[in-house]
């Protein structure tokens, strides 16, 4: 079973080890906790988690 790939558009921040957000391990990659859920690095925009 695979998770839908929810993109969250418009988003100027960009998180990272100095960014303020808690940073969690999760399935091989590093979520940042964000406004009440989790936002993954893809690419060139994050996904919501």
């Amino acid at each position: 079973m695979s998770a839908a790939h929810v993109v969250h558009d418009h988003h100027p921040h960009t998180h990272g080890p100095d960014c303020g957000h808690v940073a969690v391990e999760h399935d091989g990659h590093v979520d940042y906790l964000h406004d009440g859920h989790r936002h993954a690095p893809h690419g060139d925009h994050y996904d919501e988690h």
